[in-house]
């Protein structure tokens, strides 16, 4: 679903610079008929991240999906996997 993503938008750092933390944010998300998020949701990841991951989904827009030749709102979920430190290969 990422590389459906024409716009994204990154989350505010914020707090998350200070503290050492790795996890993954899984997010339901509804895509609406002209590519905006419609509705996001976040299914699981530390308490702390939903809000600013959220935020930051809602900001993003997608190529939208077509259903005999006219634009539908379609469903995706996304995995963020946000690591400040210690991220070894993959950071």
């Amino acid at each position: 679903m990422k590389k459906r993503a024409t716009h994204k938008v990154d989350m505010d750092a914020g707090i998350f610079r200070m503290v050492d933390f790795r996890s993954t944010v899984v997010v339901s998300v509804i895509v609406g008929a002209s590519g905006g998020v419609a509705c996001a949701k976040i299914v699981s990841g530390i308490p702390m991240a939903r809000l600013p991951v959220e935020k930051a989904l809602r900001a993003w827009t997608f190529k939208p999906e077509k259903q005999n030749g006219g634009p539908i709102a379609y469903l995706g979920q996304l995995d963020f996997l946000l690591c400040n430190t210690n991220c070894g290969e993959i950071g």
